[in-house]
């Protein structure tokens, strides 16, 4: 310990370099050829290994575990996370009988002896340590090693959350979670914001989406599977508890409560966490926009409805067929707003703030026959002729002949 405390005590670095530090000289002091922090995850009973480090020429970590392992019937492992207690297997073989699933994992692991114990006071890993040669049945050096594994791993998960954007102003407590599903998927919590890419799954993000907008109680592996990727038929379950488990952990980074939770009958949005999404405030900043009791009031509601919508409903997914429905109703309701607001401001003479908007809008929604009626009135009224010209001869390479012809004929009427 002292060794450790002096090789750390006067170098900077890197939370990860800290937990390397450990893992080698737990290794050491154990005289095993393996040991590794190993996150745990008791609701969905999966692991998978976090940081290790490896005494041999090559490192087949990643190659003898796959990306998520299940713990199903792990059941002593399991209950070692959950009551902390130590984890001692001196002789592996000794448990082919008792315990064959335990056997099978460490046959392919290569494991003949291991001991384990969990990261207090919140159980969310295991350090665990393969192949001691000594000090088999002695714990307590291990529950410090893993009190300083600790300090790193939580210190690595706040850089990570502080590498988030930081937060909508309609986050209020930890227990709101704002969406935004117009343009690209995004969550934000009251610690931070998750962006689609950051979750490195077209997959994730279509779950994410399905479940806000089914709003079922619980909907099972296999309705998610045929509903989302009907060709993909083997094993819905182990597939989507996968998709669930990188989920969980990336959804850590900015929330202390799950987003998801799994039951016996599947899987559904945690009903203890207050869900937010951008298209129900765009619903009902439209309906207020109905119901504006003056044209000013109108406008404003209209301009902030129509900064929500950054594009159709999961671009990325744009022409999938389970949404097709949900992703054409706000893209024509999101076409009408901008028509709306347009005639007002057409009314109030707001040439400049039509035209802002119309233009925006139409970077959105370039098959707008509205938008382009209103700006070319409104360049007119201003005297831009030439640019009017432009925005006629834009709208006759977007639009079919019909919608063509509406302009020409809205034209012809001023």
């Amino acid at each position: 310990m002292n060794d450790l405390e002096s090789q750390l005590y006067y170098q900077h670095l890197s939370p990860k370099e800290v937990a390397q530090q450990v893992l080698k000289a737990t290794c050491q002091f154990y005289d095993a050829d393996w040991c590794g922090l190993i996150q745990v995850d008791l609701d969905l009973s999966l692991w998978t290994p976090f940081w290790w480090f490896n005494t041999g020429a090559t490192d087949k970590t990643t190659l003898l575990t796959e990306e998520y392992e299940s713990a199903k019937f792990l059941d002593r492992w399991v209950q070692t996370v959950r009551k902390g207690i130590p984890m001692v297997v001196p002789n592996a073989e000794a448990t082919k009988v008792a315990y064959p699933a335990e056997y099978d994992l460490y046959q392919r692991l290569s494991i003949r002896s291991v001991i384990a114990v969990s990261l207090e006071p919140r159980p969310v890993a295991l350090l665990a340590v393969r192949n001691p040669k000594r000090y088999i049945q002695q714990t307590s050096m291990l529950r410090i090693l893993a009190y300083v594994l600790l300090a790193s791993y939580n210190e690595q998960k706040m850089l990570n959350r502080l590498q988030m954007a930081y937060i909508p102003t309609s986050i209020q407590s930890s227990k709101d979670i704002y969406v935004s599903l117009f343009g690209e998927l995004s969550i934000s919590t009251s610690k931070g914001v998750l962006k689609e890419a950051d979750f490195s799954s077209p997959r994730i993000s279509r779950l994410i989406s399905y479940l806000l907008i089914s709003r079922k109680n619980a909907i099972s592996p296999q309705e998610i599977t045929q509903t989302l990727w009907p060709d993909d038929s083997d094993n819905p379950a182990k597939n989507v508890k996968g998709l669930i488990y990188r989920l969980r952990q990336k959804f850590s980074l900015i929330s202390d409560e799950p987003l998801i939770l799994s039951s016996a009958s599947g899987y559904q949005l945690n009903p203890e966490l207050h869900i937010m999404t951008d298209y129900q405030r765009f619903d009902e900043l439209v309906s207020s926009a109905a119901r504006a009791s003056s044209v000013i009031n109108k406008v404003d509601i209209l301009k902030n409805a129509l900064d929500l919508y950054r594009g159709k409903v999961l671009s990325s997914a744009d022409g999938e067929h389970w949404f097709i429905q949900f992703s054409t109703k706000y893209h024509l309701s999101y076409m009408g707003a901008v028509s709306e607001l347009l005639k007002q401001l057409d009314y109030l003479h707001s040439y400049d703030l039509l035209n802002q908007y119309a233009m925006k809008s139409l970077t959105i929604a370039p098959d707008n026959p509205k938008a382009y009626c209103w700006l070319i009135r409104s360049l007119k009224a201003q005297g831009m002729n030439e640019l009017a010209t432009n925005e006629l001869a834009a709208a006759k390479e977007h639009l079919t002949t019909e919608e063509y012809e509406e302009i020409l004929a809205f034209e012809a009427n001023w």
